[in-house]
């Protein structure tokens, strides 16, 4: 009676009727798993939620964990879902934890998406052994639906995921993409703030080997000569290419060129220090592989759980 009674009060939560059980998507003890996708570049820790789809713990090198919902069919309502942490059915009788409401899109491909706060909240408590669980509304009908996630065979996944992140990198492609060093005016020497960015993409382009070419492009604003800007341009360009392959950029994939002020930052028409500049830009076979996790539907034909 009193899990029960914990089912009435999160379905007051999430303003459903008591009288409306409705269903369940969770996997059972037999058919709970998690499933951990490892890199440098990204962490992604999967649960098959049988009937429903995917429950996605996803930290990529460079940004902030985060936790999204992926069903083959989103069977919530658009609007505010209820997220509770469950005590196993074993503690029936302790009380759950209420993190609050959770936005809930009107989309199939990922309804619910969190925050880094709320995430970590959840892994910790699928160590502790509980169960974070979403209720809201069915989008056809005033009955609820609820998605439980299940901690059993969660220990060892949790771990090696813990582990893959303390193993990114501190940052991504698309962050390195394209790096704009600044120069003082008439000068050529690099900053300490422009060598900490570019040993970030020496770093990447050593992690990655998909990146073919590194180009470099030295710019000027147009102060000065078109000679003494060439030769300015170069310089910087040379500059930033030198440090890289300091940092352990093989040669062979630097593409350097300078440019004088032919080529001013768009929207800023008067000389100054955004024109200053030297810029770096990475090439990559398969650019679009690392934007986003590769997760595999969970076969429909699994367990249901049926209030």
């Amino acid at each position: 009676m009193k899990s029960r009674h914990w089912i009435v009060a999160v379905l007051v939560m999430a303003g459903l009727p008591s009288g409306a059980l409705g269903t369940t998507f969770s996997a059972g003890i037999e058919n709970s798993r998690w499933i951990l996708s490892d890199s440098i570049f990204a962490c992604t820790l999967t649960h098959p939620v049988p009937g429903y789809g995917e429950a996605v713990f996803y930290h990529r090198a460079g940004e902030s964990l985060r936790f999204f919902l992926q069903p083959v069919r989103n069977p919530m309502r658009a609007g505010e879902a209820a997220l509770v942490i469950e005590q196993p059915s074993w503690k029936a009788g302790k009380p759950v934890d209420d993190l609050g409401y959770v936005r809930v899109e009107d989309n199939h491909d990922r309804p619910v998406e969190l925050s880094s706060g709320t995430s970590e909240r959840m892994l910790a408590s699928l160590r502790e052994g509980r169960r974070p669980t979403f209720t809201r509304r069915a989008r056809q009908s005033d009955r609820p639906v609820r998605v439980r996630l299940n901690h059993v065979n969660y220990g060892s996944p949790h771990q090696s995921f813990r582990r893959c992140q303390s193993e990114l990198l501190p940052v991504n492609y698309d962050q390195v993409q394209r790096t704009v060093v600044l120069f003082d005016l008439d000068r050529s020497n690099l900053s300490q703030e422009a060598r900490e960015r570019l040993d970030d993409v020496a770093l990447y382009v050593k992690a990655d080997d998909r990146i073919t070419q590194v180009y470099v492009d030295g710019h000027t604003d147009s102060i000065g000569t078109p000679l003494r800007n060439r030769e300015l341009s170069e310089a910087r360009a040379e500059a930033v290419a030198g440090y890289l392959q300091e940092q352990g950029v093989p040669e062979d994939q630097l593409v350097k060129r300078f440019h004088g002020d032919r080529y001013p930052v768009a929207g800023v028409e008067t000389p100054g220090p955004r024109h200053r500049r030297a810029t770096v830009r990475l090439e990559r076979e398969n650019d679009d592989d690392e934007a986003e996790p590769v997760v595999t539907q969970a076969q429909r034909k699994d367990l249901v759980i049926v209030d």
